[in-house]
């Protein structure tokens, strides 16, 4: 009897212990869930506090993520308000049913006034930027899936959203670079030309080269390659290697074509710089392209020392030739003018004075102000000339005076220029008080050197 009640006090002993802890288990699980449903009332309770503020101030960005913080810690989630709902669904609808920019704009507004009712309402948050994507709006896009990601709760698949926001990336570079070609297009500029090179090296995917660029670049490699040493076929291909560039101004392979086609017709300088935007394109073989620079600054020098030699050459030449042409014109218009010194060579001396070897008796005729003159330092003051008269190659004037030593008080002398003009050839008359002619004789004036 004692060994059986021993052996059932063994057998009873554990299973109490287990009865007991279980008792103890259900205890400390009920009052944690009583203490998690005092701590949920207490959230949704400053949950409606919060939202009632923030009714007032939708505006208020840290409110707003106050409420999204908190919603994320009550469970179950806080329900969706009737009114959110409602606007969620007519948003959807007109989502579905919008074709411009303007009705996916608003579209997304709906989606926000909805978001406004519940900001923990993430599904509203990700279509309000899925639709101002559609509106090419990538701002407000960003700014809603932010709104998304800071809202959904823990344990939520988001990689929808993430493809989104891959997406709007994409699409933004695209419409940026469109833009910018477009600009660039309608005004190529040299700021505008390294802008579009820049763009496109900062894109994931470069962007297709276009047709038009094609185009003119298959027709300057067929003008290079049938060139042959013809100078029009290499400015020609020069000119669709640029065009093609216009189009495509990030084609590093229609740089460099451009800058060998430009070396061809001696333009170094243009072909540096060529290379230069073609190095900016990032292409493999940099080095070989930098000792090329290297290689046509080197030949554009040579060619500059050669083209200031020449210049420089030209230049003397110039100012040779303009001295020739300046003696022949002294020449010409000695040949023609009868101003000057004249000494007189006449076989009689009856008339004049001085002499070939008296400079100082030398007749000066001189042209001032449309008036001509004819002066002689060795006339006696009873001497005389007037009636100075000059037509081309022609010179005439008077000779008055009275001299006792010869019988006549007026000489008129008509003389006419030599084709040389160093000589003046005519024939003196002479007249008596009376004025009667007492007979002309041959005069001669010779020009002084």
């Amino acid at each position: 009897m004692n060994k059986r009640s021993n052996l059932f006090g063994l057998t009873l002993l554990p299973l109490l212990c287990v009865m007991a802890a279980l008792a103890l288990a259900q205890t400390a699980k009920h009052s944690a869930g009583t203490r998690q449903k005092t701590a949920d009332d207490a959230a949704r309770t400053q949950l409606a506090a919060y939202m009632a503020d923030f009714q007032r101030n939708p505006q208020d960005a840290t409110l707003r993520s106050e409420i999204v913080e908190l919603a994320k810690t009550i469970n179950p989630a806080p329900a969706i308000p009737e009114l959110a709902r409602d606007d969620y669904a007519h948003a959807t609808a007109q989502l579905d049913a919008a074709t411009s920019p303007d009705e996916f704009k608003a579209a997304a507004k709906l989606f926000e006034q909805a978001a406004v009712q519940a900001p923990w309402y993430a599904d509203a948050d990700l279509n309000a930027a899925t639709a101002y994507g559609k509106a090419t709006d990538f701002d407000g896009a960003r700014r809603n899936l932010a709104l998304y990601m800071a809202a959904v709760r823990p344990g939520v698949d988001t990689r929808a959203a993430e493809d989104l926001g891959r997406g709007l990336d994409r699409e933004q570079a695209d419409l940026q670079f469109q833009r910018a070609l477009q600009q660039f297009s309608a005004s190529p500029t040299d700021a505008g030309r390294l802008q579009m090179i820049k763009l496109v090296q900062s894109m994931k995917t470069p962007p297709e080269i276009p047709e038009e660029a094609r185009g003119h670049y298959v027709m300057a490699v067929v003008l290079v390659n049938s060139a042959e040493g013809d100078p029009g076929d290499e400015k020609r291909a020069i000119e669709e290697f640029k065009a093609a560039l216009v189009a495509a101004p990030w084609w590093g392979d229609a740089y460099k074509k451009l800058a060998t086609a430009q070396t061809a017709v001696g333009r170094y300088d243009d072909a540096i710089a060529s290379l230069n935007l073609y190095l900016l394109t990032q292409p493999s073989e940099s080095r070989n392209t930098q000792d090329e620079i290297y290689r046509l600054k080197a030949l554009a020098q040579k060619d500059a020392d050669e083209r200031a030699k020449k210049q420089l050459e030209d230049q003397q030449r110039r100012i040779q030739e303009e001295k020739r042409q300046e003696e022949r014109s002294a020449i010409a218009a000695r040949k023609y003018t009868v101003e000057g010194r004249w000494y007189e060579a006449s076989t009689t001396r009856d008339f004049f004075v001085g002499g070939q070897t008296n400079p100082d008796c030398d007749y000066v005729v001189k042209e001032n102000g449309g008036h001509w003159t004819i002066t002689n330092n060795c006339f006696k003051s009873s001497k005389m000339v007037d009636n100075v008269a000059v037509l081309p190659k022609q010179l005439s004037f008077r000779l008055l005076g009275h001299d006792p030593a010869y019988p006549f008080s007026e000489v008129n002398v008509s003389f006419t220029l030599s084709d040389d003009g160093m000589t003046l050839e005519g024939r003196g008359t002479a007249y008596d008080k009376k004025y009667l002619p007492l007979g002309d004789h041959p005069v001669r004036w010779m020009r002084r050197e």
